[in-house]
This record gives structure tokens, C-alpha cells and sequence, in this order.
């Protein structure tokens, strides 16, 4: 039975009749990867398993995936079996496809045989009307980074198509398929200047030149004209409405209307909020708000986010009560900016999460501000852009259930306070997230987080908490392995399980799958810290808070931590005293005094540690308490003996 491969869209076979024929997702995927590799290079021959395996579900050193591998082997080849032929074939080492069994859409991408310009142009635009595998349920990060190369492949197919067939174009037909072509690539490439054209001469052949004007218009300047529009803070609620062209799959992005049509979901709000001093001496405060305008403009040119105008923006940064208007504007990321000795820091927050996806300084004392002000503003938009987009595509992975994503964040809440009782309110709204939704995988690893500082905060050393948390980070990584939260988790129950080395693999991963994601790289400064390589943990601390200026109450315990390990005991106390809580750190508020000969206050603390945990003991805690070189263990043991523990 000969059946076709359809990849663009929806991935999905069918049969001569077009009936939708089941097979494993998975399976699908491997076809599409291993049919590419054959188009482009005739690489027919066995691909070897375990690199299908990393491709399918990443490795990152977990030996699951070939597991994996050999159960979606085994679904594919019983489903051969029922339908009576062989798309793959597989051998005890390799797999290789069967191009002649079946017939693919991506075929039609490769070069023509003898078909026209015009022709080939028009068998492209059918096929690439939608993105290649624009629906796919699951997918690592080789296969997003191997989808977005072929998706980039592809418009360069379609651009060279275009300019062949563009001096044959004769007929108000041609003129019309040059036009779609066009708007085709205009859709992923909206400043590619020899596109806008040749979209503006087919345009004005059609006698349409109105409709080109608006097109380049809303693409350029988006509502540049709207951000002039006074004090009516009303007309100002939505500053734009312009949907991406490429959108996430209908079922999780837009809901369905009562007739049964899909309403598009309106695009996340992005405010940029002016930094303050704007009104201090100098050229560089003066040009600072123009700078800022200048970034607003440009993204306002983006499909993708929806920027509220800087008189706003400016009204928001000067409420006494900026949360509070960002909730009732319905404001999705905000971009918090400060002006500080000939730097502008930056930094990219979710609002509904307070979490910081983005930090960076840029230091304005190389440019001249006036004349270079414009590129600095490009590149911060660029930048935004690009950030918004991938935490967008994160975000709604896991947020096509409202319910389970509204008990994650309220666990996201709790989870941030370091007191048992909203530790434990925390774990019952990831539970309540995993009613709704089991593979839910922030929840998961927000689950793996409560039971660690639970076992930190009880200071019993029970390792069953510890197990806990590992197995429900582990559960996060397989649940999404592109979400760095999970490798966070896993990094740091390793960790208090002794397993230091592995720790530390595990949140460079997350650190290389979010290099800016400032809990994971504080959490990999506190196992620096317990690797005995305090310095490094300082570096890395530093660049956490750097990311995350009002920081958590665990990014200051870590760095006192490292201070504490390298001897600065006056340091160590100056964080712990920034602290908002400062009783999870009162040991080493007591260590530290009591390093510092300061008798009076080391007994002060190691009474507070008591009055919690009376039947606290040094030498049983020290026994769990990972350090991989015995000097650091001997140091924290004379500090509590010295405070009286």
C-alpha cells in the first residue's frame, strides 16, 4: 500500500484516499529526518540508533533514551506489520528508510526536472503555505534547532525560486504567483528590502499600490503614529493588534469560537519602563529616554509582541504601585531598565512569575550616544524580540491548561518564601497543577524543589525527601527535557545526595539551556560552594544577583556561603544581613561570629537555631551535609563548636 508523508502543517500519513493513517509521532519524525538526510545527500545507508535516539529526545548523559528508542521501535514495527509495509527498516545497530515505499511532500522540494520556472515556483508556494512541521506534540531541542535550520532551507529554496522565475512572469497569472510567493517570504522576512520590491511592483501592476503602502506600513512602523496620541490613558489600553504569522499548534494557541472558528489569541504585552534619574544633569540622562523610544518603535515593527507607547510607560514606572497597574493592563513582560555610572542595565521579566529571563549591561561610555543611538536601540529590540519569542513558544507549551498553570504559579509563589508552612502550601498547588495536567513538567520540577529546602529547612538529613525530589525532577526532564528548571532540580537533589560531580553536570546543562535564567545559576554557585571551589561559586553568585538585582533570600544565603568558605566572615555577614528572612541562615550567622571572636552574638544565633530545632546536632548534620574536600566540613564544624552548638 503506497502511502504519503505530508510534513508541512501537520505532520500525518495518509492513504490513496486520503484517510488519516495512524502511526507513532515519533516514527514520523524519524522519517522526516532521515528522508532529509537522503535528499540532500543521498545518505541512504544505516543511521546509526543511538544518534536517532540524542536526535529524538536528547541525551544530556541519560541513558532512558535508548529505551526509549527500542519501545518507539517496537510500536512502529508492529504498526508495519497491521498496515503490510515498511517505512523503516531496522537493524540490531541502525535504521534506514524505504524512499520508494511512500511518497513525501519533501519531495517536492527537490530540484525540479525539467518543470518551468513559473511551475516550480507554484509547486513551492503549495507546499510551503505552511511551516514544516508547524503541529508537533514533542519535541527536544536537537529536533527544534534541526526544524527551525530546514524552515530556514526552505525560504532560501523559495527565494532562489522566485528570482528565476521573476523575468518570465508575463500574465496577470504570473504577476499573482510572484506576489503570493512574496508575501510569503515578506512573512518571515519583513525587512529583506528586494522583497518589498518586488512585492510593491506586483502591487502596482495590480493597480493595488494602497494596499503595499499598508502592508509596509504596519510591518515598519507598526503604531508609530499611535504613540503620539496625548494623556488619554484609555485610547492607550491596547497598543496594537497585529498577530504572528507563524503561531504555535490551534488546539493550544486559540480557542474555538461558538461557530466553530479559531479566535486568535492576542499577543503578549511588552512595557519598557524609562529609568529613573532622567531628570539629573548630563547628556546621558537626556538621551536615555529617546534611546528607550527608539527600542519601543522597533519592536512596535514585530508581529510577535504587543509594546505599550512610552507616555504609558513612563506613567507606570512612576506609580508608587508599578504591579499593581502591570496586573490590571494585563502587561506580559516587562523590561525594567536603570542608569548607572555610563551603563544602561536591562532587564527582561515575566510578570506573572517574577521571573527574570534576560539581563544586560550595556556601557554607553564606548558610544556616542547621539550618533550611535539608533544601533544600540536595534540591537536591544533585536534582542527583546528574540526572547520574547522562545519563552512565548516555552511558555505555551505548558500553559494550554489554565487551570493547571493557575496552581503552578501560586506554587511558584509560595515556593520562593523559605518557611515550612509555604513550603508546604507550595507543594499542594503542584500537586493540584498535576491533577489537572500529570506531565506538567514546571510543576513537576517545582514539586522537586519544595521537598529540598524542606530537607534544608528541617536540617534531619532525611534522605527520603531527598528522593523525592530527585525522582520528580527526573520526572520534569522527561516530561520536557528543554526546560532548564528540571536539570535545576536534578542538580541540586544530586547534590545533597552526595553526588557532587553529577550536580554539577547537571546545572551546567541548565545553564547552557538558559544562560540566563538566574535561579539555575545561583543554584550552580551553591554546589560550587559544596565542591569546595568558593571563588568560582562568587563569580557565579555575582552573576545571578546580576540577573535578578532584588534577590531572593537563597541567592544572598549562597553567596555568605562562599564567604564564609573563603574566610570573609565580616562578607558573609553582610549578605545575610540584606536578607528579608535571616533565620534560615542563623547557623552561619553563628559560624561566622564565632570565627570572628565575637562570643556575645555567636551564642545570640545559636540560641535562635535551638529555639527551632533544639535537638539540632553538628556532627549528625555535617555527616549529610555534602563538601567534597574534608578542610570545609573541619572549618564549619570549628565555627558551630566555637558559637556553642
Amino acid at each position: 500500500m503506497k502511502l504519503r508523508l505530508e510534513s508541512f502543517g501537520e505532520l500525518r500519513l495518509i492513504d490513496l484516499t486520503g484517510q488519516h493513517v495512524a502511526f507513532p509521532e515519533k516514527g514520523l519524525l524519524a522519517i522526516c529526518y532521515l528522508l532529509d538526510r537522503y535528499l540532500q545527500n543521498r545518505a541512504g545507508s544505516e543511521y546509526p540508533r543511538s544518534a536517532l535516539a540524542r536526535f529524538l529526545w536528547d541525551s544530556h548523559d541519560n541513558p532512558d533514551i535508548m529505551a526509549n528508542l527500542r519501545k518507539t521501535i517496537s510500536r512502529i514495527q508492529a504498526r508495519q506489520t497491521e498496515l503490510g509495509t515498511e517505512l523503516l527498516i531496522f537493524t540490531a545497530t541502525g535504521v534506514r528508510i524505504k524512499p520508494d515505499a511512500f511518497v513525501c511532500d519533501l519531495f517536492e522540494l527537490a530540484e525540479p526536472d525539467g518543470d518551468g520556472a513559473l511551475e516550480n515556483l507554484r509547486r513551492l508556494v503549495a507546499v510551503l503555505r505552511q511551516d514544516f512541521l508547524a503541529v508537533l506534540a514533542d519535541q527536544s531541542v536537537s529536533t527544534r534547532q534541526w526544524i527551525a535550520g530546514q524552515r530556514d532551507r526552505h525560504m532560501a529554496i523559495l527565494v532562489d525560486a522566485l528570482k528565476t522565475a521573476l523575468p518570465t512572469a508575463q500574465s496577470r497569472e504570473d504577476i499573482s504567483l510572484i506576489k503570493e510567493a512574496a508575501l510569503r517570504i515578506f512573512r518571515d522576512a519583513p525587512d529583506d528590502e528586494n522583497i518589498r520590491r518586488i512585492l510593491l511592483e506586483a502591487y502596482e501592476s495590480e493597480g493595488q499600490l494602497e494596499n503595499a503602502r499598508r502592508l509596509f506600513e504596519a510591518s515598519r512602523h507598526g503604531l508609530e503614529s499611535a504613540l503620539d496620541i496625548g494623556l488619554d490613558v484609555q485610547a492607550l489600553r491596547e497598543v496594537r493588534k497585529v498577530f504572528a504569522g507563524s503561531q504555535s499548534p490551534p488546539s493550544v494557541m486559540e480557542p474555538l469560537s461558538d461557530d466553530g472558528s479559531r479566535v486568535p489569541r492576542p499577543l503578549p504585552r511588552l512595557v519598557l519602563l524609562p529609568p529613573g534619574g532622567m531628570d539629573a544633569a548630563g547628556a546621558l540622562p537626556m538621551l536615555c529616554g529617546p534611546l528607550i523610544e527608539d527600542v519601543t518603535i522597533g519592536l512596535c515593527a514585530l508581529n510577535t509582541v504587543s509594546v505599550v507607547a512610552p507616555h504609558t510607560a513612563a506613567r507606570i514606572a512612576g506609580h508608587a504601585d508599578k504591579a499593581e497597574l502591570i496586573l490590571r493592563h494585563s502587561i506580559s513582560y516587562v523590561l525594567d531598565t536603570r542608569l548607572t555610572d555610563h551603563a544602561l542595565f536591562v532587564q527582561l521579566i515575566h510578570a506573572s512569575g517574577d521571573e527574570v529571563i534576560w539581563a544586560e549591561r550595556f556601557n554607553l561610555e564606548k558610544y556616542d550616544l547621539i550618533s550611535h543611538r539608533r544601533d544600540i536601540a536595534r540591537r536591544i529590540a533585536r534582542e527583546l524580540a528574540g526572547q520574547v519569542r522562545r519563552h512565548e513558544t516555552m511558555r505555551h507549551s505548558f500553559e494550554g491548561n489554565s487551570a493547571a498553570y493557575h496552581s503552578y504559579l501560586l506554587g511558584l509563589r509560595d515556593v520562593k518564601r523559605l518557611s515550612l508552612p509555604d513550603i508546604r502550601r507550595s507543594r499542594k498547588a503542584f500537586r493540584e497543577a498535576l491533577q489537572h495536567s500529570a506531565h506538567f513538567a514546571p510543576a513537576l520540577s517545582g514539586l522537586s524543589r519544595t521537598f529540598v529546602v524542606e530537607w534544608l529547612l528541617t536540617a534531619r538529613g532525611d534522605r527520603e525527601l531527598l528522593g523525592l525530589a530527585e525522582d520528580y525532577a527526573n520526572r520534569a526532564i522527561v516530561a520536557d527535557p528543554s526546560l532548564a528548571a528540571g536539570f535545576r532540580e536534578l542538580g541540586v537533589a544530586k547534590l545533597y545526595l552526595g553526588d557532587i560531580d553529577e550536580s554539577l553536570l547537571a546545572l551546567k546543562l541548565a545553564e547552557e539551556l538558559s544562560p540566563h535564567y538566574a535561579d539555575g545559576i545561583a543554584s550552580y554557585a551553591d554546589t560550587l560552594v559544596h565542591a569546595s571551589r568558593p571563588a568560582d561559586a562568587l563569580i557565579k553568585i555575582d552573576r545571578a544577583i546580576s540577573l535578578n538585582p532584588l534577590s531572593p533570600t537563597d541567592y544572598l544565603w549562597t553567596a555568605a556561603g562562599a564567604n564564609f568558605a573563603l574566610g570573609h566572615y565580616a562578607e558573609a555577614l553582610e549578605q545575610i544581613s540584606a536578607m528579608d528572612d535571616r533565620t534560615p541562615a542563623d547557623r552561619l550567622s553563628a559560624a561566622c561570629w564565632a570565627m570572628l571572636g565575637d562570643t556575645k552574638n555567636a551564642r545570640l544565633y545559636m540560641r535562635k537555631v535551638r529555639e527551632i530545632y533544639p535537638d539540632f546536632d553538628v556532627d549528625k548534620w555535617l555527616s549529610v551535609v555534602p563538601f567534597k574536600e574534608q578542610w570545609q566540613k573541619e572549618q564549619y564544624r570549628e565555627a558551630l563548636r566555637r558559637a556553642g552548638f
